[in-house]
């Protein structure tokens, strides 16, 4: 009797919890039942189900369920009665009997229904596809045939050979799921294929589940994702570069940066934010590259360090006021003001620093948390300031204390 489609698949999803479980419910039940209560019959008829069900998922292998629940049980009828009569040894012959006799139906039925599939399928193409693939082999042809009941079969069976051709097949649908199963099993020997896939001229979708399925494989797929980042294509381009930072490499960081200028503003942005997902190993390098760095490569630096969520990200962030123009010193008191609490005592501490622009970078980012707290640090540090980084924190402390006290007046300079 067959299950309703959801149910059967959800099922066999978790068929061999499904076995354990039963399983072990006969166990307890001759423990129970056939040892502490001495009831020999009636109790083993339950044995059926999980035998049954091992025969029908796992052929003749399933034959273990039967000869260990016997095998307990021909213990169990010995310890309790002092031999093993006919009766338990004509049951366990029975069990293992039925096991067999199923698992042996099982897969001889899915095996013909493989072969019927086949056939299936070599009619279709001799009829309709072999005209027009002028001296193509049958063989080759239904390399690209694949359905997505073959699918689901060759990501059980590991078999990426299988997967790869399926990329070829002219359903994208199909492609899609091969594309998905090749990210799932995560098999290096996928990567070029992916790549591919990431790179063609294909549907939006199938090209950003190939980047996904490149970021599972990770370290062995970065050469690769690497070397696609120049694709003129620049869906390929920031696709390749999400990938990267899920993977965190710090092969990708110098790549990544030199993206930080690519001449599309979705791409650059991307690109801070998988540098940004790579995390602390990537401080060093966008600190180096800030030095001669264009603003629009600045701010993407700016924008990957503010991603880390890293103290060691933000003392780099602070440290960047020491060499910013006016411009990028606003994005990056932006960028500290949105950090809150993570940034605060590090920016505090930075108010008492030897480089004035950094003292009044940090002055800027704290004015603009809007922090009350703030303005004892910000007076103290006042008065030893030159006069410049003076009127930077004079600043600072009317603007909090205007919104600390909305009524002050326009006049009040904020000295202490």
């Amino acid at each position: 009797m067959a299950l309703p489609g959801g149910v059967g698949e959800r099922m066999q999803d978790y068929r061999l919890v499904v076995v354990i479980g039963l399983t072990a419910a006969a166990l307890l039940l001759e423990i129970i039942v056939h040892w502490h209560l001495g009831i020999a019959e009636v109790y083993s008829h339950f044995f059926y189900i999980p035998i049954v069900l091992a025969a029908v998922w796992y052929g003749t292998r399933g034959v273990s369920v039967a000869i260990l629940l016997g095998t307990v049980l021909l213990l169990v009828t010995y310890l309790t009665g002092g031999e093993i009569d006919n009766d338990a040894i004509l049951r366990v012959l029975m069990l293992i009997s039925v096991a067999l006799v199923i698992g042996t139906v099982s897969g001889y039925m899915r095996r013909e229904h493989e072969r019927m599939v086949d056939e299936v399928t070599d009619a279709a193409i001799q009829s309709g596809i072999k005209g027009r693939t002028g001296t193509g082999s049958i063989a080759e042809v239904r390399s690209r045939i694949a359905s997505f009941a073959g699918v689901k079969r060759l990501k059980e069976q590991g078999d990426v050979a299988g997967l790869i051709r399926a990329l070829r097949n002219r359903d994208m649908a199909v492609q899609y799921d091969a594309v998905e199963a090749l990210g799932e099993l995560a098999d290096p020997a996928a990567t070029g294929a992916l790549v591919s896939a990431l790179t063609g001229d294909r549907y939006s979708g199938i090209r950003w589940k190939a980047a996904e399925a490149l970021g599972k494989i990770g370290a062995p797929a970065v050469p690769s994702l690497i070397a696609v980042l120049d694709n003129p294509d620049e869906g390929v381009r920031w696709k390749a570069a999400i990938a990267l930072g899920e993977i965190g490499d710090e092969r990708g960081i110098a790549p990544l940066i030199g993206l930080l200028s690519d001449p599309d503003r979705f791409v650059r942005s991307r690109a801070a934010f998988a540098l940004g997902l790579i995390g602390s190993p990537a401080i060093p390098a966008l600190s180096e590259a800030w030095r001669e760095a264009p603003s629009e490569v600045r701010r993407g630096i700016v924008t990957a360090l503010a991603k880390m969520g890293d103290p060691a990200a933000t003392k780099a962030l602070i440290n960047l006021f020491a060499d910013s123009a006016d411009d990028m010193r606003q994005d990056i008191v932006i960028a500290l003001s949105s950090q809150k609490d993570q940034s605060f005592d590090l920016l505090v501490k930075a108010l008492s620093g030897s480089e004035p622009r950094m003292r009044q970078g940090a002055a800027m980012a704290l004015a603009a948390m809007g922090r009350s707290e703030a303005l004892e640090p910000l007076r103290n540090a006042c008065e030893p300031a030159d006069p410049q980084t003076r009127a930077v924190f004079e600043s600072a402390i009317r603007e909090l204390r205007s919104r600390k006290e909305p009524g002050a007046a326009p006049g009040d300079t904020g000295r202490p």
